[in-house]
């Protein structure tokens, strides 16, 4: 198996079992040993996937957010070696997210 990254967009109406999918995915890997980051645009949301943080905590990223702003993980950080360890990262409710 090669290990390219890629890009998925899941999209469905509300109670469609959008977080149900999530879920699942993330502790099937889990299960086997695998780092899976679930990041949502609000607290509220973050509290439905297991492990569940706010994009802004989990990626240092400041509140006011502008089109010049930059996350605060500094190079050689325990944030960045987990970063380069996860095999996924969920963004739940990515639309929901600021543009910038």
């Amino acid at each position: 198996m090669k290990n390219n990254g890629g890009m998925f967009f899941l999209y469905g109406y509300g109670s469609t079992g959008k977080t149900f999918m999530w879920s699942t995915l993330s502790l099937a890997l889990r299960s086997k040993g695998k780092i899976v980051l679930t990041v949502t645009s609000s607290g509220i949301t973050s509290l439905l996937l297991p492990g569940g943080r706010t994009t802004h905590s989990k990626f240092r990223i400041l509140i006011s957010i502008l089109e010049n702003s930059i996350c605060n993980i500094e190079q050689g950080s325990d944030a960045t070696q987990l970063l380069r360890l996860a095999r996924l990262i969920i963004l739940d409710e990515a639309p929901m997210t600021h543009k910038f």
